[in-house]
């Protein structure tokens, strides 16, 4: 009687067991035909997709929109990666996709960057692609960048030889200088090590201290000339009445005024002067036969 009642127990529990297998199987495969239902599909060319599987994330903006369906490959030798997008999200025609990888061994999804132009048509190609950075290339080219750089060192190992001779001849010379200036030698040794020069120099930016104080205090001549304000309106006036003084004249008014602006006292200066030299050359060209006759009569 016990044993039947156990296997009863046991059959109700797998009877059970096999109920929740089965909804949870129920579950499952509708998700996963919803999930197709729901999605379209679209293609993007890769040169390389090394580290990529199927159901990797496809993501826009860090923010998951759909997954890898399948990756193919073409007959020239490329990747085909088949994606399955979320009907919600529209990609737009002239996208990029990129395969970006989380750390350098981590896992590889697809980074869809949104363009600006009409929404991709079903099954469409993405063509703007940036293929995964094979760690193996990366190395590689490291590696050669390194070769050419001891190269480059091993052929210009006699130069960097002289520089480096150089560089050691200059610090010694530098090491000199600073000796000589830490001694108090040279022009710059005593004007950092010599109290006598700087207590001289002090004394001197003192006076020119006292100097510009007295100034500012108006005391002296330069002190006056600046802080003088009677002196100012004094020095003010006289350029008032030197430029009344050259309007007048430009005006034409007063003997000076005239002198430069009266045209008819220029002309009549001219003729003045004209006549003047007339005269004059008359009177030389009569004084020979003047002397002639002056002569004649005294020997008369």
């Amino acid at each position: 009687m016990k044993s039947v009642g156990l296997a009863f127990k046991v059959g109700i529990f797998v009877l059970i067991g096999l109920i929740a297998l089965g909804y949870l199987t129920v579950k499952i495969t509708k998700h996963k035909r919803l999930l197709v239902m729901r999605g379209y599909e679209i293609h993007a060319i890769f040169d390389d997709v090394s580290g990529l599987k199927v159901n990797n994330s496809v993501q826009m903006a860090g923010v998951r929109i759909g997954q890898v369906k399948d990756i193919l490959l073409t007959k020239d030798g490329k990747a085909d990666v088949v994606m399955l997008i979320n009907p919600s999200v529209k990609i737009a025609e002239d996208a990029q996709a990129s395969v970006r990888g989380h750390g350098l061994v981590g896992t590889k999804s697809v980074e869809i960057i949104q363009g600006s132009s009409e929404p991709v048509r079903l099954n469409k190609v993405i063509t703007n692609t940036t293929s995964v950075s094979n760690i193996d290339e990366i190395i590689n080219d490291a590696s050669l960048t390194l070769d050419h750089i001891n190269d480059y060192l091993e052929s210009e190992k006699e130069s960097l030889k002289q520089a480096t001779e150089h560089l050691k001849e200059v610090s010694s010379n530098m090491n000199d200088i600073l000796e000589k200036i830490n001694k108090g030698q040279g022009t710059l040794g005593k004007l950092i090590n010599d109290d006598a020069l700087y207590s001289k120099f002090k004394d001197e930016v003192d006076r020119l201290d006292n100097i510009i104080a007295k100034v500012e205090s108006g005391q002296g001549t330069v002190g006056k000339l600046i802080n003088d304000e009677d002196f100012y309106n004094q020095a003010r006036d006289t350029l008032d009445r030197i430029n009344n003084m050259v309007r007048r004249v430009e005006a034409g008014e007063g003997t000076l005024g005239k002198l430069i602006a009266d045209d008819s006292l220029y002309k009549e200066t001219k003729e003045a002067v004209r006549d003047i030299k007339k005269t004059a050359e008359t009177v030389k060209e009569e004084t020979p036969i003047s002397v002639i006759g002056t002569t004649i009569g005294i020997v008369k």
